[in-house]
């Protein structure tokens, strides 16, 4: 047992009691542990339907006593059934305890006591009850006792880490807190074993068992019993409290202690998760003034930063890079779990989170000995674990600033590439100027009549062409420069013969009268391609306008 904890009234105990100073214990000595909670006396065949866990049953055997036999088909249903032993007088309606009934007995670890023709059974119910009240009142007592304790712990200000490191002192064993979003808290001996467990510590599979009431971990070649118990905090909460059987075998007292306690905790919880979100708002509040350039001053930056919790660091280069969704966004309450989730992840990485105009929006500071393509990919690999769909989104990212005060620069420019990635479908996984290529220049381009002009020249004749025909010029051409001008990989995209590739570019060409083989015919069509793609509203306007006018 270890240290000498007390684990209830027990089958061995009953030798004890002057009743039984003559009774024998035939098979099943290993079970001697069991804990006896109540006496039942069985007079009659069926009573498998009505007995109880924890009970010690006694017989005077008149049930047998045609068939003895019965006896060893009855043993595993009773062990099934939680019965805690059995007690059998002999001699008067069965001779002796048939062996078959012992051997089962032996197997399952189920004491069998054969008690002599003189036993009183109304003194045996007597005397074993009044043990087992006593011990339950010490139990009742010393679980008050704890819950009085640990109460006070709470309300004198110690947080759950301290309250769970009384815990474990108390219980002897490692203690763990397992909330609903994964996250760990450890009692001192809980990180020691934790620590030999690993990688191998499936947290679902606790959550799954701790409906049954019972788990087990395998550490090395160790089995580990594990208690579970729901914490209720009123909230619909998936939170849970594991005690680890680590050092020694834990009682039904400390089951009840971790049940009981688990209000306290889910208390502690919404206490604690009410204070996260004030500091979440605050810190949401100070980083979206800073990204939006609302603090004006460097003073005022580095004053509102120590009061959100978020001290400026040793000045180096940030980045800013705002997050584009592919396919669907999740909604706003998905978005704002996510951004708790980010933050207990980067809170050593120099990476803040936070949610601005619509998207996630990561503000990243790159370590001298790390890169901020490193930085992106670690943004993108969380990103896959919070969401579960890699290759979903973009990371846009702005041009390094030096200071925290041009902050709101880099940001800016994450904004741009934000708005020209969706303009032009760009979907690597994560973008700067210099991925942009020819597209930030287009970009930047301004809206001039001799730019609008070259970019009509080419595009209006095949908008109106495919008009009057119904063709598919201008998706066969922007697919076209996508491939480097490879004819075979664009009639695969778009699902349609070679030739047919091939007979709408020679159509193209002659529709705008330029040579096919000559470069800089063809760079001008692309430059004018590129830049539909960038405007594509106004081109269509000012194409249908066009058409207008010529009809």
């Amino acid at each position: 047992m270890g240290k000498g904890k007390q684990t209830g009234f027990t089958c061995g105990d009953v030798l004890l009691i002057p009743d039984f100073q003559e009774a024998v214990v035939l098979a099943g000595k290993k079970g001697l542990h069991r804990a006896i909670t109540r006496v039942n006396v069985m007079e009659v065949p069926d009573v498998i339907d009505w007995v109880r866990p924890g009970e010690f049953l006694i017989t005077s055997g008149f049930p047998f006593r045609d068939r003895p036999d019965a006896i060893a088909d009855m043993i595993p249903q009773l062990a099934a059934k939680g019965v805690s032993a059995l007690g059998l007088k002999t001699k008067r309606f069965i001779d002796r305890i048939p062996q078959q009934a012992l051997d089962a007995a032996d197997q399952l670890d189920f004491p069998i006591f054969e008690l002599p023709a003189s036993t009183v059974f109304s003194d045996v119910v007597r005397d074993i009850m009044e043990r087992v009240l006593v011990q339950e009142a010490r139990e009742l007592s010393l679980l008050q006792s704890r819950f009085q304790k640990l109460s006070q712990q709470l309300l004198s200000g110690k947080g759950i880490e301290e309250f769970l490191g009384e815990l474990d002192r108390m219980l002897g064993n490692p203690v763990i807190l397992l909330d609903e979003e994964e996250h760990v808290l450890l009692s001192p001996q809980a990180e020691e074993a934790v620590r030999q467990m690993g990688e191998r510590l499936v947290w679902d599979q606790l959550r799954g068992d701790s409906n049954l009431g019972v788990s087990f971990m395998t550490v090395g070649e160790r089995r580990i019993r594990v208690y579970p118990s729901r914490i209720d905090n009123k909230q619909g909460s998936n939170s849970l409290l594991l005690l680890l059987e680590w050092n020694e075998e834990y009682t039904m007292v400390d089951q009840l202690t971790i049940d009981r306690v688990g209000i306290l905790v889910g208390l502690e919880m919404i206490n604690a998760n009410a204070r996260k979100e004030v500091e979440a708002k605050y810190v949401d509040q100070f980083l979206q003034d800073w990204l939006s350039g609302r603090i004006v001053t460097l003073e005022d930056l580095k004053l509102r930063a120590e009061a959100c919790g978020c001290p400026l660091g040793a000045e180096r280069s940030m980045h800013v890079g705002v997050l584009r969704w592919l396919a669907e966004k999740p909604a706003v309450k998905e978005l704002q779990l996510a951004v708790k989730r980010l933050r207990r992840r980067f809170a050593e990485r120099a990476i803040h989170v936070t949610l601005l105009e619509g998207t996630l929006v990561f503000l990243l500071s790159p370590t001298p000995q790390g890169s901020v393509e490193q930085a992106a990919k670690g943004i993108l690999a969380e990103l896959d674990a919070a969401f579960a769909a890699a290759g979903r989104y973009s990371l846009c990212l702005g041009n390094p600033v030096g200071r925290p005060d041009q902050v709101h620069a880099s940001y800016q420019q994450a904004r741009k590439i934000y708005h020209i990635a969706s303009i032009c479908d760009l979907r690597e996984g994560w973008i700067d100027y210099a991925q942009l290529g020819v597209y930030q220049l287009l970009y930047l381009l301004p809206d001039t009549e001799e730019v609008t002009a070259f970019r009509d020249r080419f595009i209006v004749p095949l908008l109106e062409y495919e008009q009057k025909n119904g063709t598919m010029l201008m998706e066969t051409l922007r697919v076209y420069f996508k491939h480097n001008r490879n004819a075979k990989r664009t009639s695969e995209e778009l699902f349609t013969h070679y030739n047919t590739v091939t007979y709408r570019i020679e159509r193209i060409c002659g529709i705008l009268g330029i040579d096919a083989d000559n470069g800089d015919h063809l760079l001008q069509l692309h430059l004018a391609v590129k830049l539909y793609e960038m405007r594509p509203a106004r081109i269509e306007e000012d194409s249908y306008t066009s058409m207008l006018q010529t009809e």
